[in-house]
């Protein structure tokens, strides 16, 4: 009986070892955590395939880990693979005007980064501007705790062209500046970006992308921009 007891002891030590090297490798590798996100996702959208809403979700998609897109026109949900666009229209050209105004020194700082890291790919250009009219593009804060979104694009479009003519990126305080929601300022980089390539055209990517529906994990890749260079190509 004692050594019964003895196994049982070791048998509930492994356990709860595996329990907390398990936790600590999810909170401490944005790589697990991604891949987490994205199969949840997955089987979210296979569920959603069951109950018969597979072709006619509306274009507010909902994300798992904080980052929400929503945008002036509905259209189907889209399927992508590695050579396909996911997109929900484009601007005239590649090139548009942007005003930052969060109220918040970092999300400014983290909104002007994204700003530079999708300049810096040549594949679209803000060009950021001090008057809020003037601008294509603004982005401000938001401060919700109804939706679990990290970030909100809102874009319009003309019906004719599908080209936007404006649109509004939020992002929200409530989570990217509350420590417990583990919000770093890279990761907050990485939703600016995210939210930024919504107001560019881009939708989201189950592949490794800055479009991935997670939305704060993964910076700009190659991928992404080739998909906006694409998007972009001369029609």
């Amino acid at each position: 009986m004692a050594k019964i007891g003895i196994f049982r002891l070791l048998k509930r030590l492994i356990v709860l070892t595996l329990i907390i090297g398990g936790c600590w490798l999810y909170f401490n590798n944005s790589q697990i955590q991604a891949a987490s996100t994205a199969m949840i996702w997955n089987f979210r959208q296979r569920i959603v395939s069951l109950i018969g809403h597979g072709g006619d979700l509306d274009t507010q998609s909902l994300n798992l880990n904080g980052s929400d897109s929503q945008k002036g026109q509905q259209t189907s949900q889209q399927k992508t693979d590695s050579t396909t666009i996911p997109t929900n229209g484009r601007w005239a050209t590649n090139t548009a005007t942007i005003y930052v105004d969060t109220g918040n020194q970092v999300l400014d700082s983290a909104a002007q980064s994204a700003i530079q890291q999708w300049n810096q790919t040549g594949a679209f250009t803000f060009r950021p501007v001090n008057n809020r009219q003037q601008a294509e593009i603004v982005v401000s804060a938001m401060d919700n705790d109804t939706t679990n979104a990290a970030g909100l694009t809102k874009t319009s479009s003309n019906s004719l062209n599908n080209h936007f003519v404006h649109a509004n990126v939020y992002l929200n305080q409530r989570y990217l500046l509350d420590p417990d929601y583990g919000y770093d300022q890279e990761r907050i980089v990485n939703t600016a970006e995210h939210e930024l390539g919504h107001a560019i055209g881009l939708d989201h990517t189950k592949h490794v992308s800055v479009m991935q529906p997670a939305g704060s994990f993964y910076t700009i890749q190659p991928a992404d921009v080739q998909a906006v260079k694409k998007l972009y190509a001369t029609k």
